[in-house]
């Protein structure tokens, strides 16, 4: 690496990468990495509001709001009416339940794999990583 390499366009490789890696593990649960996400952290925080599950996964309602369109498109996840007529509580699908299912032991493969790949080097990639995502909320 020289001072001439951009750090951005390293990182975005590198996750552009990552997520190839995952969405080729996951194909046979008809699952991308993007909707997996979703779905398990929904699977684990119940029927979480849109803005609650958007802080769970460190989004924006607009962000979310576009992958969640797709999940629902896909019978993956249902809204059901919140407290009041502005909160939509998000819902999990059986359809959904038996994706997640489908795809957890791929994941897992897929996360053996990548990190074997990084070797010694996992705890400094998280590192790394951590200090890059603190200087985005300053």
């Amino acid at each position: 690496m020289n001072e001439d390499t951009c750090l951005c366009t390293s990182l975005r490789q590198a996750a552009h990468a990552t997520t190839e890696i995952y969405d080729r593990a996951l194909a046979p649960s008809g699952l991308k990495i993007t909707m997996f996400r979703v779905l398990r952290r929904l699977s684990l925080a119940g029927e979480p509001t849109i803005s609650e599950l958007a802080h769970i996964l460190g989004l924006d309602r607009s962000s979310l709001g576009r992958n969640l369109k797709v999940l629902e498109r896909e019978g993956f996840v249902r809204f059901t009416e919140g407290e009041d007529e502005r909160s939509k509580l998000v819902r999990l699908t059986p359809k959904g339940r038996a994706a997640l299912d489908k795809a957890l032991p791929l994941w897992g493969r897929a996360q053996a794999a990548l990190r074997t790949a990084l070797g010694g080097d996992e705890d400094a990639v998280y590192s790394i990583l951590a200090k890059v995502s603190a200087e985005s909320a300053v």
